[in-house]
């Protein structure tokens, strides 16, 4: 018998829910907009105005299409989104972007941390 021990893995639980291959949370916020923009395009066109609760159909392909190989694309995308618009400073140093897992900032913990590694306490 093997001295390791052996457990079974149920990836599907960290799986996205989808919906028509689209993520179920996804999805639901593009159907609630959609249905938001309909409404108010009927209020203000007439019964015209309901086509343009169709703008959310170009947007649920894309998302299926992007989410197709990979659940977790929309959170990628979503990621790259957000590092192109909280880059700061990137043209001073060469048009870059750098990720930390580290905290810097004027935070006091930081600073504690940093003397009680110096001093070894």
């Amino acid at each position: 018998m093997s001295d390791k021990l052996s457990y079974s893995s149920y990836n599907g639980m960290s799986r996205v829910p989808m919906m028509y291959g689209v993520p179920l949370i996804a999805g639901v916020v593009i159907a609630m907009i959609s249905l938001f923009v309909g409404f108010a395009g009927a209020f203000m066109f007439g019964i015209g105005g309901i086509l343009f609760a169709g703008v959310g159909i170009p947007i649920f392909l894309y998302i299926k299409k992007i989410s197709e190989n990979d659940d977790q694309a929309l959170r990628i995308t979503f990621l790259e989104l957000w590092c192109r618009l909280t880059r700061r400073g990137g043209r001073l140093y060469g048009n870059t972007y750098t990720l930390s897992p580290m905290q810097y900032g004027r935070r006091a913990h930081v600073y504690k941390r940093y003397f009680k590694t110096l001093i070894g306490k």
